[in-house]
């Protein structure tokens, strides 16, 4: 077998041969210039080298933004033709000079509209970003109108030749390129050549016009500068980021404020250098004193802008433009300050929490969960208006410092997250937001550290009571906090397998056939055995496990134990399924079909076996679980809607999901409730296909009562209470 010879295209090999031709040339004509025999020949093929070599890199590297390469070929070729030919036809030569010098002037305003950059929304950050702009305009405005003057004193001088008013102007040049240098941050390895290229051809042509002659001899010693800007340009356009060296993302990604004044180091030293120019009709030295004077007057302005800038954004949060501790604590401080004497309450300080931020960032990403972060900032600030201060003190918490007469806590959640939250990058391009608060009144003797723990406790309270509400501190709330907070430590250390709390164990109740009651069935409920506080129901500890984000972690032990047990019911041949309980944090979690998979591949238990609840007593984001549940319903799982009629559960669950059975809630199943209420929820249920089952049966006449309206199953002590599974009986119950 003859292995196949791996062929380059042609229209890459030729690139890539222009490229090692030219890097080669370069190589080798750079040391000629060195020696004056062959100098003149070795700086035109540098120059002309220099002119093709834009074409080639944007050949080899197929350079996105071509208009500025174009623009530098077309001032090397002026120049190029101005070097070779100058000496011979002076004006050709000049003329040639000029042109390339009006596509330098080109390219020079192609960058500066290429790197101005809006200014920043914050009305205090905008305003010191507008000073500091106009100190550096007023510093180019001084610079600028000193070498003009130069430039008119000299070319008006008797005894001055026609080339030396370009000297000033060089020197400007050199200044403003290092200026963009000193001022950016991220400039590419291209771009850093062709700016080192424009300073050696500025000093070329500066010598030069000094000189009195500007179109120099190819064989004078100033032309090893000038081969050296050439052999800087081929470099830089040969350079793999040349494709990116004019680019609006490069040239606008300024330093810091404190850095940018770095900027103004290329600028202070032009006064000095025009000074010391050699050339007829200089401007008194008076002059120079005066404009470097100015300068260095505008320096330290803008200086201190930079600090004040600096100062700003220590205060600040770097991701929302909110203000952070320190501008919490500075906020808090002034309200003090501003409460008049005898004020009871000055003010209110609230701690807001962002509900399923979590559940955004695993689904979305965390640079959507940054830009939720941004737009709730925004929000907030717009709600609050004048009234307050907004800050992030971290994660997905908010504080607020409100002055006397600001609207409530809940006007302000209802105000700012009344309607979806509006995203770029998101299919749906809104998420609805819910935010929990906790606040407390000040007094003038309250101090930060313990207001914001006080909120704190509400904040927590308001979590575990109903969520997307405030709630204001209480001093009762401490001790039952405190108590949930003990729990949630040694959940959090059961979780982890720490047996000195205690331990999980599951009992079973019997789901049955309404018409034979034979067992279809059993529910798992999870139970925990505490050393210190004993028999723990899932009521009281799940709500914490799930405010801690430890309720999946405890979903998965009760689905990997359930799956266990059913499988060795299908091993004794018994035709049971069991139900297993999804709470909110398993509903918004990305892993949820994975974990079942997992138990079920782990146990063997058959995927038609198994249902699964939602559990939901609270609004579930429109797309938890979704994809998860179907996935799994494809599979064989079974997918339960319990305790429907309570709650958040409703008919766009009976869309959203692949629900196979409802469970109805004890309080729609009782003696009181009406028979057309029932009659409906069956009919509805018949009409989607959908099995129901009534929960909380517990007397003959109720069990009658509910096979008369046509429900499949039940649930409930009349049937059996839960048990373990040793104590689960051995087959089905008889027909009665």
């Amino acid at each position: 077998m003859v292995e196949k010879a791996h062929v380059i295209p042609a229209s890459g090999r030729l690139p890539r041969a222009l490229a090692t031709a030219l890097g080669i040339g370069t190589g080798l004509a750079l040391p000629a210039a060195l020696v004056p025999a062959t100098r003149p020949t070795a700086v035109v093929v540098i120059s002309v080298l220099a002119t093709v070599a834009p074409a080639v890199g944007a050949l080899r590297h197929r350079a996105v933004g071509l208009l500025p390469w174009v623009v530098v070929t077309g001032m090397l070729v002026g120049w190029t033709l101005s070097i070779t030919f100058g000496t011979r036809w002076p004006g050709f030569g000049e003329r040639a000079q000029d042109a390339g010098t009006v596509f330098g002037l080109g390219l020079a305003l192609y960058l500066f509209t290429r790197h101005v950059r809006s200014l920043p929304t914050d009305r205090r950050t905008r305003e010191r970003a507008v000073w500091g702009r106009r100190a550096d305009l007023a510093v180019l405005v001084v610079l600028f109108g000193l070498a003009a003057a130069q430039v008119v004193t000299t070319a008006h001088a008797p005894d001055a030749p026609p080339s030396a008013f370009w000297a000033p102007i060089d020197v400007m040049l050199v200044a403003l390129v290092l200026r963009l240098l000193f001022s950016r941050a991220g400039l590419t390895t291209s771009l850093r050549l062709f700016i080192a290229a424009c300073v050696a051809a500025a000093v070329y042509d500066a010598v030069a016009s000094s000189s009195g002659l500007r179109l120099q001899p190819l064989h004078a010693p100033v032309s090893m500068v000038w081969a050296l800007a050439m052999a800087l340009v081929v470099l830089a356009a040969l350079h793999p980021s040349m494709t990116t060296a004019f680019s609006s993302a490069t040239l606008r990604r300024l330093r810091p404020e404190s850095g940018r004044v770095l900027g103004l180091v290329a600028l202070a030293p032009v006064p000095l250098a025009l000074a010391l120019l050699p050339a007829p009709g200089r401007l008194p030295l008076i002059v120079h004193v005066a404009a470097g004077t100015a300068v260095s007057a505008l320096a330290i302005v803008r200086g201190a802008q930079a600090l004040l800038s600096s100062e700003g954004h220590a205060a600040r949060d770097p991701l929302t433009g909110l203000a952070n501790r320190r501008g919490l604590q500075i906020a808090f401080d002034q309200l003090l300050v501003d409460a008049r004497p005898g004020d009871a309450e000055v003010g209110r300080v609230a701690l807001l929490d962002l509900d399923d931020f979590k559940a955004v960032n695993d689904t979305h990403g965390h640079e959507t969960g940054d830009l939720l972060l941004c737009a709730v900032g925004e929000r907030l600030s717009a709600a609050v208006g004048g009234d307050g201060t907004v800050a992030r003190s971290g994660g997905d918490e908010f504080v607020l410092v409100l002055r006397p007469g600001a609207p409530s806590v809940q006007q302000l959640l209802s105000t700012a997250f009344g309607s979806p939250v509006q995203l770029a990058g998101l299919a749906r391009r809104s998420v609805p937001v819910r935010c929990s608060a906790g606040w407390v009144p000040l007094s003038p003797a309250s101090e930060l550290p313990l207001a914001l723990a006080d909120a704190d406790i509400a904040l927590y309270a308001s979590k575990g009571a109903h969520r997307g509400a405030a709630t204001e501190f209480a001093p009762q709330q401490r001790e039952a906090v405190l108590g949930q907070l003990g729990l949630g430590e040694d959940l959090r250390r059961l979780v982890a397998g720490d047996p000195a709390v205690g331990s999980l164990f599951l009992l079973f109740q019997p789901l049955v056939d309404m018409r034979t009651r034979a067992v279809l069935g059993c529910e798992a409920l999870v139970r925990w055995q505490h050393p210190t506080r004993g028999l723990l129901g899932p009521d009281t500890f799940l709500p914490v496990a799930e405010l801690q984000g430890q309720g999946a972690a405890v979903d998965t032990w009760v689905l990997d134990r359930a799956c266990a047990v059913a499988a060795t019911w299908a091993e004794q041949g018994l035709e049971r399924t069991v139900s297993v309980n999804l709470g909110r944090s398993s509903m918004i979690d990305p892993g949820l079909s994975v974990r079942v998979r997992r138990a079920l591949r782990s146990t063997g238990l058959p995927p038609g076996r198994l249902h699964l609840e939602i559990t939901e007593h609270d609004q579930l984001p429109a797309e938890a679980g979704v994809a998860q549940l179907h996935e799994l319903a494809e599979l064989g799982v079974r997918v339960s809607l319990d305790d429907f009629g309570t709650g958040y559960t409703s008919l766009a669950y009976l869309h959203r999901y692949p629900v196979s059975m409802l469970k109805l809630d004890r309080s729609v199943t009782g003696h009181d409730t009406s028979a057309e209420l029932i009659s409906g929820i069956t009919s509805l249920a018949g009409a989607l296909g959908i099995e129901v089952l009534a929960e909380g049966v517990e007397c003959e006449a109720q069990h009658a009562r509910l096979v008369s309206f046509g429900i499949d199953a039940g649930q409930g002590w009349l049937y059996g209470q839960p048990v373990p599974a040793d104590q689960l009986p051995a087959a089905s119950s008889p027909r009665r």
